[in-house]
């Protein structure tokens, strides 16, 4: 009797099942419009390849069960044949890491070979693979020298070095462990879209039978009603944004701006600007961001460089110094498990799936993205890129698909070339690419998507913002923001405007309308300034040290030490975290948490409360 699974395997294998399920729910769809088309010899054919199939209908079981049948059978040529087919169908597709696992079961599946071969008395057998295969065998060294001599000893089985392996709790533990191991490949691979039809369609009908529960449950008393969008002007970029599957909120009537000048003394004046600010005056007063709880975590011994909130903020990736990539959840009551994988590369960008919340993207040194599954912890190298450019600026995830904006240069410090490119990660492959030049050097950019992901916004250090379709990567815009240093962009709320933040901490947001003019500008108390006026090295911000909140009221910025939270109206200081020894790499936010990872191996994660 099979030992029950453990949750997360349970997890595992129900992912798998319901995948065969889609699979053969599909296979039924695809009979049925052959049918209908009257492509009779495609359907023939496809019935065979399907008697033929190798890969059992994604059956883990069938696949071992075939593999143990043709070792104890003695038909060692198809089992090797057989799981070279796996090997190149599906484990090459793993991460490094997993090679020493497909050997230790491929050394075990000869191994049942050659045990078999002593049960029915067919030594012959034995003899015939070695003299083909021993050579290979004996390059291993180790426990395998033993093995070349098996079949001349008379009874191998009461010999310590082959004992276990001729007992019947052995094979059971081999065909246990070879099932669940092929089963945690399964839910990790990018499957075709027909597939994700289905689940979805699966999804909806769940959805639809939870609505009807709870209509029930309300006996009538409250009627669910839709809510008329609220009417927007017609903007530059509205043929380009698409359906928006959200309720738009109304927005604020501002007033003119108003010189800040006027509104303080003038001895409060920053020396950094000489010039007179505004900012926009709106009727109501703003939602004050404050802090309501914060915690310091310990999970890292040397600096953390990446770290990144999943979806819904319930999780944690953080890499640091040592490779060492940690996925774990500030939550102390949460039952996720806790990630921990020592890398051989080098991570330079990592960003979650917005659609499929287990999956994280990681972008490393050598030009290629991996894929972690962070329900089976399995690591997949699936997208390449070109090798001119392989210095990434920016990867950003859609919100509504599993989609990747990845903006690369040919060189570390220059971005006057770049590549930009869409990943359709499930399948693998580039959706579109574009390579750029700018007229003028530029020594950083910053990226963004909109809410579903058709518009991209690129802003150079320079000061130029270039607006995208990323279905064509035809320019739609182009702003001169003459803002020098522009280190991070961000798509307002209602998606009509843009804000861009500079290294020293100048507020800016641009309208997407026809005439791209400036709405707004604000200073963000970041430093004080020297008496040159010019800002301390370390409290200059790059795109990594700013983020803004999903409503978009709020900035969170992190010059030094510690995060500096702003109102985005009023470009005041609403709340700051506790300081880290050292200084903050890279910040985030999600779901009302912001995270702050810093060189001295900590993270600081600060819940918000509005005020």
């Amino acid at each position: 009797m099979m030992p029950p699974l453990s949750p997360a395997m349970a997890d595992y294998v129900q992912s798998a099942k319901a995948g065969i399920e889609s699979m053969e729910f599909i296979d039924d769809l695809i009979r049925e419009y052959l049918l209908f088309r009257g492509f009779k010899s495609t359907l023939q054919t496809l019935e065979e390849d399907l008697l033929k199939d190798q890969d059992k209908g994604f059956h883990a079981e069938k696949i071992v069960d075939e593999l143990l049948a043709m070792a104890t059978e003695l038909r060692v040529d198809e089992l090797l044949k057989y799981w070279e087919y796996l090997s190149f169908r599906f484990f090459s597709h793993l991460s490094p890491k997993y090679h020493r696992t497909t050997q230790m079961f491929e050394k075990r599946m000869i191994r049942l070979f050659l045990v078999s071969a002593i049960k029915a008395n067919e030594r012959r057998r034995i003899r015939q693979f070695l003299d083909v295969h021993g050579h290979v065998l004996g390059k291993q060294g180790g426990d395998w020298i033993p093995w070349l001599a098996i079949e001349y000893f008379e009874d191998p089985a009461s010999r310590s070095e082959f004992e276990v392996y001729f007992s019947d709790k052995w094979n059971a533990s081999l065909r246990t462990s070879l099932i669940d191991f092929v089963q945690t490949i399964f839910p990790a691979m990018a499957v075709p879209r027909i597939m994700l039809f289905d689940k979805q369609r699966r999804e909806r009908e769940e959805l639809q039978r939870k609505v009807k529960f709870y209509e029930k449950q309300l006996n009538g008393e409250t009627r669910i009603t839709s809510l008329e969008p609220v009417a927007c002007t017609t903007s530059l970029v509205e043929d380009h944004i698409g359906s928006v599957d959200i309720v738009r909120t109304p927005t604020v009537k501002t007033k003119d701006v108003v010189g800040l000048s006027a509104a303080a003394p003038a001895e409060e004046e920053s020396a950094v600007i000489s010039q007179s600010l505004g900012v926009i005056q709106t009727d109501e007063p703003p939602s004050l961001l404050k802090i309501s709880r914060e915690d310091i975590f310990l999970e890292h011994n040397s600096a953390i460089s990446l770290a990144k909130f999943s979806v819904t903020g319930d999780l944690i990736a953080s890499y640091d110094d040592e490779s060492i990539l940690k996925v774990w959840s500030p939550d102390p009551l949460s039952s996720a498990p806790k990630l921990k994988n020592e890398l051989d590369f080098t991570v330079n960008a990592m960003a979650w799936d917005r659609k499929h919340a287990h999956l994280l993207y990681l972008y490393d040194e050598d030009g290629y993205i991996h894929t972690l599954n962070t329900n089976s912890n399995l690591l997949n190298r699936n997208l390449v890129f070109e090798k001119r450019y392989q210095w990434i600026q920016s990867m950003r995830a859609s919100s509504v698909s599993s989609t990747l904006l990845t903006v690369c240069s040919s060189k570390p410090e220059n971005t006057s070339d770049l590549l930009l490119k869409i990943w359709d990660a499930n399948a693998s492959k580039t959706i579109a690419s574009k390579r750029l030049n700018a007229a003028v050097e530029s020594q950083g950019i910053s990226a963004s998507l909109n809410h579903n992901g058709n518009l991209a916004v690129l802003a150079y250090s320079t000061g130029l913002v270039r607006l995208f379709d990323t279905r064509s990567f035809e320019t739609i815009a182009k702003i001169d923001t003459k803002q020098h240093d522009v280190c991070s962009v961000e798509f307002s709320l209602n998606e009509d405007s843009i804000m861009a933040v500079t290294e020293n901490g100048r507020l800016t947001q641009w309208s997407l309308r026809n005439d791209s003019s400036m709405l707004a500008e604000s200073i963000l108390g970041i430093s004080a300034a020297s008496d040159r006026g010019v800002l301390a090295a370390d409290s200059r911000l790059d795109g990594s040290r700013v983020t803004f909140t999903p409503d978009r009221e709020s900035v969170v910025v992190a010059p030094r030490d510690q995060c500096l939270v702003f109102n985005i109206d009023s470009a005041a200081m609403t709340d700051a975290t506790r300081r880290h020894k050292d200084l903050v790499l890279c910040i985030d936010y999600a779901a009302d948490r912001s995270l702050s990872a810093s060189e001295d191996g900590t993270i600081r994660v600060a819940q918000y409360r509005k005020v």
